[in-house]
């Protein structure tokens, strides 16, 4: 059973052919809009201007056009502008019964892609990660890999890359799932407050700490804390940040007693520590402390097959949330959103869905929904042409560098051997 809308100066000619079906009348071209917003028409009969054909699909881009004319020569024009059939009136029964009858067929079969494709979302989300990119299925290998083992964790990514969604579902996947999962954002902590923050303090431990407080470490229990953008940490409180994770102890500020840390830490930065190091802005003890799992995010543009599933995603929550109802984004659009690289990563991309479902007054997002300077940014160049040898030289270089120079990790990765890795690295002296 369809939803058909007849948009026709006089509707009742054809409602005999359409029995069995939900039948709505519009004689008004100015209601035409406003109707096909608010209601999922599976089809609509026009007449009169052909650029009502293109009114309909800019607002639902899934309706079937079915334009009525009385010229042979209108059709490729119709077809053009978005008619799924054009029809010479006086209409016959059976004309109207085979066109009816293909839009049924590909009305069911939308619907079952559009359930497909909703079950792939569902598919590919674990542990609140949605990916079917191989290196982020690898990544989620690695986090079940050691989420019963690990003690302290450190995750690397651009800004924007779902580090903390990472670390939570670290923590999922932990044996202290059911314990806290704490986050510090070092980067916002001012720096006299920062050993209060983490460790608590005494009343009257100084000007101000009218009672006492229960620092983020007690606070965790014996869960996991999660210090974001620990690159941010100033130098002068490093040590102290060194002796909880070497020692398992700290003491509240203003206290004499040392008390245990439980929790399991991890840490996240988008900062090149290594860098930081060699620079004298982070301390090496610390780094080597922090960093005997490495866990590497990719960028989104590395991995843009996620792309349109993650805005799949974040469109539905924003449905959920707001009540709103936007029914997808358009194929411009999609394409749009495959042609940026993303220098903000996901957080961009969530913000831009949300933006664009916020603002559209369409049922679909369209391209003119987004920011312009989405529209005006090219795709990257390509790299430039290279030899084989330097093409599996610079790759086998960028999946050692993705993993920390972990060679079983990369040879994974790469399908081979890590015997056949090692060579290699020889052979190109990498």
């Amino acid at each position: 059973m369809l939803n058909i809308l007849l948009a026709l100066k006089d509707p009742h000619t054809l409602a005999p052919y359409l029995k069995g079906h939900h039948v709505f009348h519009s004689s008004d071209p100015d209601d035409l809009k406003s109707l096909t917003q608010k209601n999922n028409y599976h089809i609509v009969f026009l007449e009169g201007s052909l650029d009502l054909i293109t009114t309909v699909k800019s607002l639902d881009p899934r309706a079937e056009v079915i334009y009525l004319g009385e010229k042979d020569e209108e059709a490729i024009s119709a077809i053009k502008q978005g008619a799924g059939c054009y029809l010479t009136v006086p209409v016959s029964s059976e004309k109207i019964q085979e066109a009816l009858s293909n839009i049924e067929a590909n009305v069911s079969v939308r619907k079952k892609t559009g359930e497909l494709e909703q079950q792939l979302a569902d598919s590919y989300t674990q542990y609140g990660i949605t990916a079917k990119n191989p290196q982020m299925l690898e990544l989620i290998s690695f986090l079940r890999n050691i989420a019963t083992y690990y003690q302290n964790v450190l995750i690397t990514g651009e800004t924007g890359t779902g580090k903390e969604v990472v670390a939570k579902a670290l923590h999922c996947l932990s044996p202290v799932a059911s314990q806290p999962f704490l986050t510090c954002n070092c980067g916002g902590l001012v720096e006299h407050l920062i050993a209060s923050e983490l460790f608590g303090h005494q009343k009257g431990a100084f000007t101000g700490a009218d009672r006492d407080k229960t620092g983020l470490f007690e606070a965790a229990g014996e869960g996991t804390l999660f210090l974001d953008e620990i690159g941010e940490l100033p130098l002068s409180f490093q040590p102290h940040l060194l002796r909880v994770l070497q020692n398992g102890e700290y003491r509240r500020v203003g206290s004499q007693k040392s008390d245990k840390a439980k929790c399991r830490i991890i840490a996240a930065t988008h900062r090149p520590l290594e860098i930081e190091v060699r620079e004298g802005r982070f301390r090496e003890d610390l780094y080597f402390r922090i960093t005997p799992l490495v866990v590497k995010i990719p960028s989104l543009r590395d991995r843009k097959d996620d792309l349109l599933l993650l805005s799949r995603v974040f469109l539905k929550r924003f449905n959920e949330r707001t009540g709103k109802r936007v029914n997808g984004i358009s194929r411009p659009a999609q394409t749009a959103l495959m042609s940026y690289d993303w220098p903000g990563n996901i957080r961009e991309l969530e913000n831009t869905i949300e933006r664009a479902a916020l603002l559209t007054t369409e049922s679909f997002i369209r391209p003119e929904d987004f920011p312009p300077h989405l529209m005006k940014s090219p795709v990257s160049e390509p790299p430039p042409l290279m030899s084989l040898a330097d093409a599996e030289k610079h790759h086998i270089q960028k999946v050692l560098d993705m993993n920390n120079g972990n060679r079983t990790q990369t040879a994974v990765i790469l399908g081979i051997s890590r015997r056949a890795l090692i060579r290699k690295i020889e052979k190109y002296n990498l």
